[in-house]
């Protein structure tokens, strides 16, 4: 774990503290209130707590906004940007679940192949897009619970809307 993090949580934690005493609250108030144990209090309040959902439980208990993360000044920015592959990645699965969730295009279930064709033809998608590219999308949404696979065609998947 990188030096950031762990500064954010100490001042998450400090925070979390600055509350409970601003709430005239007790650690035992915080542990009756959250079934936290008592040396998970004094993490969360040092800021060395690694399980997030200590800040969370400790932060409804003294109504503490966990949306301020601001507060601290923490970048909402990711360690690592997406390449440019992954992010080609992410347009085409954007095309093809709006098109899905927008239209029957699955309903009587199409194969990776068919559903490629339809994208081209709808022009979603460029003729240079791969089979494979549309099905690893397929496969993403089938793990999201998007669309489900029916029988199979051949060696061919066949993929459906979901309901």
């Amino acid at each position: 774990m990188n030096k950031r993090n762990s500064i954010y949580r100490e001042s998450i934690g400090h925070k979390l503290k600055e509350y409970r005493l601003k709430n005239f609250l007790s650690i035992d108030d915080i542990i009756f209130m959250t079934k936290i144990s008592k040396s998970s209090v004094v993490k969360v309040e040092k800021g060395t707590a690694k399980d997030i959902d200590l800040y969370v439980e400790y932060a409804k208990a003294v109504q503490y906004p966990l949306a301020t993360l601001t507060d601290f000044k923490i970048p909402l920015k990711p360690l690592n940007k997406l390449p440019k592959d992954r992010l080609e990645r992410v347009n085409l699965t954007a095309k093809i679940r709006e098109h899905i969730v927008k239209s029957n295009f699955l309903i009587k279930g199409k194969t990776v192949s068919e559903i490629k064709d339809e994208l081209v033809i709808l022009k979603l998608v460029s003729n240079e897009i791969t089979s494979v590219a549309v099905a690893g999308v397929m496969r993403n949404l089938n793990d999201d619970g998007l669309v489900a696979t029916g029988n199979k065609v051949g060696r061919k998947v066949v993929y459906f809307k979901k309901n």
